[in-house]
């Protein structure tokens, strides 16, 4: 046998292939595991660790977390890595690396979950229901040295291949639970939610929070279905034809309550309506007593007999009930008169053709005046007969010397003539 032929055997030697595998660590290729633990837990010093992108490197020491890496490819040494310190084999002069080495999944990673849900009392019906449930979760590492320290420990998934049956019991709970409270909060039945299935995968995941105490998290529900058997099925079918009829009575008296809401308020607006006719009347009867008022100058004694001389007007020009030619004439000539009266101002107690002190006169008649506020003219007197202002008294003056007296004067206090005294003759 020839040198090259030693020299190939040597390097094809198992001897040679260890050694070659002991300086290079990684996951193998065809592994999938959430967490895969290197298998040898003494590492030669320089070995070349591979950490692929989608993973962390998790080194630990008697099952307490030490030091991550993150994804690449490193040189175990205590110059490029110093938390390998801790790892050091005093007795191989520093050599040999004494750890535990996990490579945990950084993406999520899908599990199946599904079981039976047991015996649950629907929250709407009060049906005692049975059903089983399945589906599948995406899960993904959050923080991989808790999920080590508080969950995984020193175990290798190689040899417990069930190790996140615990996880899955843990979130199978969750599902059970979120299920009634759904039902409850949608006022359905758990037969009725299970069309929801997004609306309910979106609160697995919500209600399923303090999983994130070992490091995890759940971060989708796909593929969730629930079977009911058929005998719960037609119960349920039963119970909701009863709720559909009492919802249907209650719909019913809700629609005659309100129509005799209705009309009760009707009845309150048409009271309301013939209260303000009232008030309006009664405001209009005061605006004209106000205005007879100022045309009697307020002089309250006036105002009885011109009231009934405007009654007897309104009753003259509407026929008072005679229909023949002579009653009509005899009527409009009566009217003729009292209207003349009134236009003149003729009062009692004020005698035709007089007129009111300080007043210039108007023919035979009382002199009218100018209302401030509306323009109008007015007979005399305290307030407008047509808007209700207040007039300005006229002013008096003395007939001897011309100057304005005070209302109430009865001498002038420059001249001392007498008040209303005729004036002095002009021969």
């Amino acid at each position: 046998m020839g040198l090259m032929d030693k020299v190939g055997n040597f390097l094809g030697s198992d001897f040679v292939k260890n050694g070659v595998k002991e300086m290079m660590i990684m996951r193998p290729p065809d592994n999938a595991d959430l967490i895969w633990k290197h298998p040898d837990r003494t590492i030669p010093a320089f070995a070349q660790a591979t950490v692929n992108s989608d993973e962390w490197g998790v080194f630990s020491k008697e099952g307490r977390p030490v030091g991550t890496l993150d994804a690449g490819r490193w040189t175990l040494s205590t110059t490029n890595i110093p938390f390998l310190s801790n790892f050091v084999d005093q007795y191989t002069g520093g050599n040999i690396f004494t750890t535990d080495l996990y490579f945990v999944k950084r993406i999520p990673v899908e599990m199946k979950f599904g079981g039976n849900l047991g015996n649950m009392i629907d929250p709407l019906t009060q049906i005692r229901v049975r059903g089983r449930c399945h589906g599948s979760l995406l899960v993904r590492v959050e923080n991989p040295e808790v999920l080590i320290y508080q969950y995984f420990g020193m175990r290798k998934f190689q040899e417990h291949p069930d190790i996140f049956d615990w996880f899955k019991d843990a979130f199978f709970n969750t599902v059970k639970s979120t299920i009634g409270k759904f039902a409850r909060e949608q006022s359905r039945t758990i037969l009725d939610i299970m069309d929801a299935q997004d609306d309910l995968a979106a609160a697995f995941v919500q209600n399923s929070a303090e999983l994130a105490a070992v490091g995890m998290r759940i971060v989708k529900v796909t593929k969730f279905e629930c079977d009911i058997p058929e005998e719960d099925i037609k119960r349920f079918d039963e119970a909701n034809q009863q709720i559909a009829e009492a919802r249907r009575g209650v719909g019913i008296a809700a629609l005659k309550a309100q129509a005799e809401a209705a009309a009760a308020q009707v009845g309150v607006q048409t009271a309301d309506f013939k209260a303000q006719a009232e008030q309006f009347k009664i405001n209009q009867e005061l605006g004209r007593v106000q205005a007879m008022v100022g045309m009697a100058g307020g002089d309250i004694s006036k105002l009885g007999s011109y009231n009934a001389m405007t009654g007897a007007g309104a009753g003259l020009a509407q026929g008072g009930g005679n229909t023949g030619l002579a009653g009509m004439g005899a009527q409009i000539a009566v009217g003729a008169a009292l209207g003349s009266n009134l236009a003149a101002g003729a009062m009692v107690g004020a005698p035709r053709g007089a007129a009111p002190a300080g007043a210039p006169a108007m023919g035979v008649g009382v002199a009218l005046l100018a209302c401030p506020g509306c323009a109008a003219q007015v007979p005399p007197g305290r307030f407008c007969a047509e808007c209700g202002t207040a007039l300005q008294a006229a002013k008096k003056r003395c007939t001897g010397c011309n100057v304005e007296l005070a209302p109430n004067a009865r001498f002038c206090a420059e001249c001392g003539t007498a008040a209303g005294a005729a004036p002095p003759s002009a021969g």
